[in-house]
């Protein structure tokens, strides 16, 4: 991982270079869940870690079964998001929604159908009713910063 990606956690793949329809294909080209899952835990690799600084209460999603911390800025219009989580599964899950949320504007955070885009994945029937709860709850959080004011 870079030093810019260490010190900068915004600096990461996910949502820029790394976007929803690659890796949505990537995902249904993976097959089964195990597949699907192993893809993920990859992805999560290249999510550099949250700063212990960010690691506080007031940026824990809850909601979450897991630990999963969650930061946001306004750049250019555009909501930048980084995430972080205790457990490699949800890590691996946070690239999905960062593909969905990371540098899109308002509207575009929106309008996303979330439970479609994971349906359309196959992705609904393997997640655990706690991790689907704590993916509902993280998307649920990003839509509330993007309805903040913001300049």
């Amino acid at each position: 991982m870079s030093e810019t990606a260490m010190s900068n956690p915004y600096a990461h793949p996910f949502g820029t270079t790394v976007d929803r329809d690659a890796l949505s294909q990537r995902l249904l080209a993976a097959g089964g869940w195990e597949a699907k899952s192993r893809l993920l835990v990859q992805l999560a690799r290249d999510l550099p870690p949250l700063p212990d600084a960010d690691k506080v209460d007031a940026n824990r999603v809850s909601g979450c079964e897991s630990t999963v911390w969650l930061v946001t800025r306004w750049e250019g219009g555009k909501l930048q998001v980084a995430a972080d989580s205790d457990s490699r599964v949800i890590k691996g899950l946070l690239t999905l929604l960062l593909t969905a949320y990371h540098n899109q504007d308002a509207a575009t955070i929106q309008q996303f159908a979330l439970e479609a885009w994971l349906t359309e994945l196959g992705l609904v029937r393997f997640l655990s009713a706690s991790r689907g709860n704590g993916v509902r709850a993280i998307a649920r959080r990003i839509v509330s910063e993007s309805q903040q004011p913001h300049g």
